[in-house]
């Protein structure tokens, strides 16, 4: 079976995406064979019809935030016993100065984390992909959908602005 290639229209109106996205649907085109990009924030006014998208990142901060705490305290405690200074009968391992030295390590790590996942999640950077048709329409605030498969029916797109197909890679 030859590779379908992709099919890309921009719509002006989140409105006329979503349109297209339930005419995909309607058509069998499952949401793993759609894409769609924005430079604007969409929320969940446009998404492809189906299984719902989500998404680790939660799950990760809440695990970079542990992971990165945990390094602070040790760090914190390892160095202290490994060189020990006179502190007059008080504990070598201070927790008010302790605290916030794992708070920050545990927000860095969150941070960190999340920021990862969300580059991880959405496929970034993605060197290896040439430029697509309606990159310059994206920088202009429209929205872009691309389709891979051989059942896009032949009015999805109606009220896009523009739309081409591209070549199978």
């Amino acid at each position: 079976m030859t590779d379908p290639g992709w099919t890309h229209a921009a719509f002006a109106k989140p409105s006329d995406a979503q349109d297209a996205l339930e005419r995909l649907a309607e058509a069998g085109v499952a949401a793993s064979e759609i894409e769609v990009r924005s430079s604007i924030p969409l929320g969940h006014e446009v998404c492809p019809v189906g299984p719902q998208v989500h998404s680790r990142v939660p799950l990760m901060a809440v695990l970079g935030g542990l992971m990165g705490g945990t390094i602070a305290i040790l760090l914190v405690t390892l160095t202290s016993r490994a060189y020990p200074l006179p502190t007059g009968g008080m504990p070598i391992v201070p927790l008010p100065t302790a605290g916030v030295i794992t708070f920050e390590g545990l927000a860095l790590g969150a941070i960190l984390c999340t920021v990862a996942t969300v580059f991880f999640e959405c496929r970034l950077p993605r060197l290896d992909v040439p430029a697509g048709p309606f990159d310059r329409m994206l920088a202009d605030g429209s929205i872009v959908i691309a389709v891979r498969s051989d059942r896009v029916p032949s009015q999805w797109a109606a009220k896009a602005t523009a739309t081409a197909p591209t070549e199978s890679q």
